[in-house]
């Protein structure tokens, strides 16, 4: 499970707008591959770098719902 998160995030390095924009600008969603993690983010491209809020499992109750 450590690994796929991993994964997810190493993907979003390379490709920052790789999620799907949330009903609260600008956060992302990225679901990762295996296991279907839940990634939040932000993708902050002044700084070069993504700026990751939660990781959730996807069974959990969610904060923030698809735009």
């Amino acid at each position: 499970m450590r690994s796929a998160i991993y994964e997810g995030l190493q993907t979003l390095l390379l490709f920052p707008h790789a999620g799907r924009p949330q009903s609260i600008p600008p956060v992302r969603k990225f679901v990762t591959q295996r296991y279907r993690y839940l990634i939040y983010y932000l993708a902050d491209e002044a700084a070069d770098e993504i700026v990751v809020l939660n990781v959730k499992h996807p069974a959990r109750s969610r904060d923030l719902n698809d735009a």
